[in-house]
């Protein structure tokens, strides 16, 4: 007896693409981050002076300080110029294509970068410019694909389960370019790193074509299985977008204020936790690379709990979702602003190691369950693109942010450090009570597309209904949003030229249904 085949949903397969994908790319973000230990001299003036160590050998690139901070930064000088862009073209067209186009390319590109290192320094920032605007498109795919496939009741889970593909990947970076960059040279994670997000490309385009993953269900909830004859949907109606209704939302607003605030603070985690580790405790390369990756590691690990905290029973389903996304965002921000207080205070490798560690856990709160995936809850439709604004903003101000920080940190001091992580826990305070304020977990009334003219045809020959008659004007009340006054009302057409009868004063009271 043929024993049945498991029926696997579509959303799951779909899911699991896009966390492999965003866990390669993210981790090919780490590489520079971490090798750039290998390629410059970090060892501090302070350190010479209190070691008595010899000068190290002589670096491959003499960069300085404030160099590092544009290599840092100009990344996402072309990662914001595609944001938008690639919000806009995953609505318009297959975010799934997107999606795949955007880390393929940006594969390719980093795999020549050593070569341009080599080159020139001009060279290289042209680089990485390009992969910025190539990966930029990343996310805002990332969460259009979620918003088409998942259902309303795992918003929470499955997209917090998929984004932890970004900090998984910065661990795995992290940890495996510091151990590549002491036994292959810098130049090694580079290579492995890119042909891994080259590999998931060609897989990643099997898996669509053979399984029709391309266009997700008329209905995310929906369920389409693997091996059901209607693998083909036609592709949907889309609405103009409503620009003006989006650009003016409070809501939208908090969330890219809240994207803003916490990109420099987890860049700051990030990008130059490798640096400050090396000048302040001066520990090598590859035992940076295990400390860095800690964060990282612990934020994928609890986002995906996050995400079902928020979709349990204790979350949404017996609180609204708008208290739940503050709750969770709230206790973040704070809790992380607490964390690089006890940054700056800190004296011993031991206290610093456990606020970092501790940040990574917060930032899985607000992650997980407040604002990054709040823009699914407003708008399934146009989450991508609220997700293309919020990611613009935040990465431009992120790449001001690692210029600034390398300026800060020219004599990589103690005292510097601590100044720089006490402005993020300020910064992170004011958005985590902005998002107090004005967030939301509703759905938006424009989340469905800019909303067309109302109109209201009377096909009978005999002209309009009495509008003085109160069930008559009920009737008219279910069916949509009527003026008061209909007098001055201008949307009606009709296909008789009867005049207008005016409504009675007393509009909100109903005459009694006698049920002739």
């Amino acid at each position: 007896m043929d024993l049945p085949k498991p029926r696997v949903p579509k959303r799951y397969v779909v899911a699991g693409l896009v966390y492999l994908g965003i866990l390669c790319q993210y981790s090919m973000r780490r590489n520079l981050d971490v090798a750039i230990v290998g390629m410059v001299n970090t060892t501090s003036e302070e350190q010479l002076e209190t070691s008595g160590a010899d000068p190290p050998a002589k670096p491959e690139f003499d960069w300085s300080q404030a160099m590092i901070g544009v290599l840092f930064g100009c990344f996402y000088w072309g990662y914001i110029l595609t944001k938008l862009v690639g919000g806009y073209l995953s609505y318009r067209f297959s975010a799934t294509r997107v999606l795949l186009s955007s880390i393929f390319l940006g594969a390719i590109i980093h795999i020549i970068q050593p070569p341009a290192a080599r080159l020139s320094v001009g060279t290289l920032i042209f680089t990485i410019i390009l992969q910025g605007c190539a990966e930029g498109m990343t996310m805002p795919s990332a969460f259009s694909v979620l918003g088409a496939w998942a259902h309303h009741a795992e918003k929470s889970r499955l997209s917090s389960m998929v984004l932890a593909g970004q900090y998984i990947g910065m661990a795995i970076g992290t940890a495996a370019t510091g151990a590549i960059t002491d036994k292959l040279g810098w130049a090694g994670s580079f290579y492995i790193f890119g042909l891994f997000g080259v590999t998931w490309g060609i897989i990643a385009d099997l898996f669509i074509r053979e399984m029709s993953l391309e266009v997700a269900p008329e209905n995310p909830e929906d369920d389409s299985f693997l091996g059901d004859d209607n693998d083909s949907h036609s592709p949907k109606v889309r609405p103009p977008v409503p620009w003006k209704h989006l650009l003016t939302s409070l809501p939208v607003y908090s969330i890219v204020l809240c994207q803003v605030c916490l990109k420099c603070a987890t860049h700051l985690m990030l990008i130059y936790a490798p640096l400050y580790y090396v000048h302040t405790f001066h520990i090598n390369a590859s035992l940076t690379g295990i400390i860095v990756a800690l964060p990282p590691l612990v934020s994928g690990l609890f986002m995906p709990l996050s995400g079902m905290l928020a979709d349990s029973r204790y979350g949404r389903q017996t609180r609204s979702t708008t208290v739940v996304r503050k709750t969770l965002n709230t206790v973040g921000f704070f809790g992380l602003a607490a964390c690089y207080i006890l940054l700056a205070v800190s004296t011993n490798l031991g206290m610093s190691l456990a606020s970092f560690c501790a940040g990574g856990l917060f930032v899985a709160l607000c992650m997980g369950g407040g604002f990054n995936v709040n823009p699914l809850d407003l708008s399934p439709s146009f989450a991508g693109l609220i997700k293309g604004i919020s990611t613009s903003s935040s990465h431009l101000a992120g790449s001001i942010w690692v210029v600034i920080v390398g300026v800060l940190t020219k004599h990589k001091t103690n005292h510097e450090w601590s100044i720089v992580f006490t402005v993020v826990a300020c910064i992170l305070v004011a958005a985590g009570i902005v998002y107090l304020a004005l967030g939301s977990g509703e759905e938006q009334p424009w989340s469905r597309g800019a909303p067309d003219k109302k109109t209201l045809t009377f096909a009978s020959q005999q002209g309009p209904p009495d509008m003085k008659n109160g069930f008559t004007r009920a009737m008219l009340t279910v069916q949509g949003h009527v003026e008061e006054d209909y007098t001055v009302h201008d949307d009606f057409t009709r296909s008789s030229d009867e005049e207008e009868l005016p409504l009675s004063e007393e509009d909100g009271k109903l005459d009694r249904f006698d049920g002739r």
